[in-house]
């Protein structure tokens, strides 16, 4: 898997020496699940999801000499971009919601392409029914690799409620889910 390949402490170092081309290995590490991230936490058709994840990169950029992370490079940047979000809903003054995903279709095998996409539509729809706190903590550990304490510590919530969350999703998901062969 290309993320255990990625030698993050290693990146970190060259990036805060200054090392632009470190920059770029980060910046093409973490961009996308950051901004599927910002996505799922700001609705559709807003481009803020984009701008926020932009800004993340140049604060970063910019502040590297003084950066201080404490735990993993990805948990600092999504735990940025969440409060970030949470500042844009703050100024706006609107109450946070997460909105639904839209379904992609990355598989690109044509004999399994149909029910690709049919499972694919009836999975996000199942999960799309979870509540919405148990719906974030499930796709942060499911689609963005996160374990339960990086989990707990971006959404401030202890690692028994994430566990909690994760058995209830899977319970919910695995009895809603009907496979037909």
């Amino acid at each position: 898997m290309a993320q255990d390949l990625f030698d993050e402490d290693k990146y970190l170092q060259l990036f805060i020496s200054g090392s632009e081309d470190a920059f770029d290995a980060i910046f093409k590490r973490y961009y996308e699940g950051l901004l599927n991230f910002a996505k799922v936490l700001i609705p559709y058709p807003s481009d803020e999801a984009e701008d926020i994840v932009a800004e993340i990169f140049c604060t970063l950029w910019h502040n590297r000499k003084q950066i201080n992370i404490t735990n993993t490079l990805g948990a600092y940047l999504y735990t940025a971009v969440k409060n970030r979000v949470f500042d844009y809903y703050r100024k706006r003054k609107i109450i946070f919601h997460i909105p639904e995903d839209d379904v992609t279709d990355d598989y690109q095998q044509p004999d399994n392409l149909l029910i690709y996409k049919d499972v694919t539509l009836r999975i996000r729809h199942l999960i799309n029914q979870l509540p919405p706190q148990m719906q974030l903590v499930f796709q942060l550990n499911r689609y963005e690799g996160f374990s339960y304490e990086e989990i707990a510590g971006l959404l401030n919530i202890s690692v028994n409620s994430v566990k909690t969350h994760m058995f209830r999703a899977l319970k919910s998901l695995k009895a809603s889910y009907q496979v037909t062969t």
